[in-house]
């Protein structure tokens, strides 16, 4: 099999963003292609000795990419794991941004009732007071025509019995 096609079949599908490296090879000072997806593997290897070693000496191993294909699993594992609980928390915002809602309009309900409520108190209160100042209008006439009646009186009095003779020297 051609290199360049097993090469292809080795990488990963997008093959524009992984490039291959040309390094100087230790044991034979000579010039050495590495490949991106070696250097992943070196990075992901659960091992920090195995990691830390080049493994310039052979290509990636069918253990490398089990272990590469269990760690993708885990990790697609937790994201489900996470994804999970981030739409439980989610909808216990959700049903907590409800339960707001409600008392926000149960609370607006009450404030208008007791809006409703006040106006009608303001409105009684005003007949109320319109009624007191008619009234009171009403007294203040009749205690004016009581007064003019008085003073008639006080008047047709004194003019009436101004002419008696012993009055005079008592009213002196």
């Amino acid at each position: 099999m051609d290199m360049i096609k097993k090469m292809r079949w080795e990488r990963p599908l997008d093959l524009n963003q992984l490039e291959t490296k040309t390094v100087i090879d230790e044991k034979s000072e000579a010039f050495k292609p590495v490949d991106t997806l070696s250097n992943i593997l070196r990075l992901v290897h659960a091992d920090p000795e195995q990691a830390a070693a080049p493994e310039a000496s052979h290509p990636s191993s069918p253990q490398d990419w089990i272990n590469l294909i269990e760690r993708v699993r885990a990790a697609a594992h937790h994201t489900r794991e996470v994804e999970a609980q981030a739409q439980e928390q989610e909808q216990r915002v959700q049903e907590l941004l409800e339960r707001v809602r409600d008392d926000i309009k149960l609370a607006s309900e009450k404030v208008r009732a007791a809006e409703a409520r006040a106006a009608n108190i303001q409105a009684h209160a005003e007949m109320r007071i319109r009624a007191a100042d008619e009234r009171a209008e009403a007294a203040e006439e009749r205690a004016r025509i009581a007064e003019d009646w008085l003073k008639q009186v006080h008047e047709a009095i004194t003019s009436e019995f101004a002419s008696l003779p012993g009055l005079k020297t008592r009213a002196a």
